[in-house]
C-alpha cells in the first residue's frame, strides 16, 4: 500500500457520521496527516414508475443553502443489507416498495476525505408502501421522463452527485 496507517484519533461522533484524523506513513518515510469522515454507506434507487417516468424527490439541503432534485437515497442502518435498506428508503421517501431491484452499480461519494459508498439500485414494479418519511425530511415527490432529467442535468438543474452517477450508470445499463 502506498500509505500505512500509523496512527487514528476521533475528533467528532455523531448520529450518522464520525471525523477521525488520521497519521499515515508515506512512501520514502514521510509522515501527512489524513482527514477522514466515516459513513456507514448508503443507498441511493432510481425507481421507474411503469408509465415511463422515474420518482425525485426535492429537497432542502441544509449543507448547500439549496432545495436539490435528487433521486431517492438514504444511509443503511448498522447491519442492513442495501437490498432491504432500498426497498425501505424508497418507501420512506417516495410511498411506494420495488416489486423489483436490480443492482446498477456503487461508487464513492467522495474518497478525498470521506469513507461513503453508494449502493446504486434499479426499481421496478413499483406498489404503495406503508413506511412514511423520517420526522426531520419535507420531501416533494416528483416525476421526470428519463430525457426530462437528463435535460435538467445538462443545464444544471440537478446538481447532486449520486443521482448523477445512478443516471449514468443507468444510462449504460440500458445501452447494452
Amino acid at each position: 500500500m502506498p500509505e500505512r496507517l500509523v496512527r487514528s484519533q476521533a475528533v467528532f461522533s455523531g448520529r450518522v457520521i464520525k471525523v477521525q484524523v488520521d497519521e499515515v506513513a508515506l512512501a520514502g518515510g514521510r509522515h501527512s496527516q489524513r482527514e477522514v469522515v466515516v459513513h456507514p454507506g448508503a443507498v441511493v434507487m432510481l425507481a421507474e414508475d411503469g408509465e415511463g417516468r422515474i420518482l425525485f424527490v426535492s429537497q432542502y439541503r441544509h449543507a448547500t443553502g439549496k432545495t436539490l432534485l435528487e433521486l431517492p437515497a438514504g444511509t443503511l442502518e448498522p447491519g442492513e443489507a442495501p437490498e432491504a435498506a432500498a426497498a425501505r428508503e424508497l418507501g420512506e421517501e417516495t410511498g411506494y416498495e420495488p416489486g423489483g431491484l436490480e443492482r446498477l452499480g456503487g461508487f464513492y461519494s467522495a474518497p478525498g476525505f470521506c469513507t461513503e459508498y453508494l449502493h446504486a439500485f434499479l426499481c421496478t414494479r413499483l406498489r404503495p408502501s406503508q413506511h412514511r418519511p423520517d420526522f426531520d425530511e419535507e420531501i416533494a415527490p416528483v416525476r421526470l421522463t428519463l430525457a426530462e432529467a437528463l435535460a435538467r442535468a445538462h443545464t444544471g438543474e440537478i446538481q447532486d452527485a449520486k443521482t448523477l452517477a445512478t443516471l449514468l450508470l443507468y444510462q449504460l445499463r440500458t445501452a447494452n
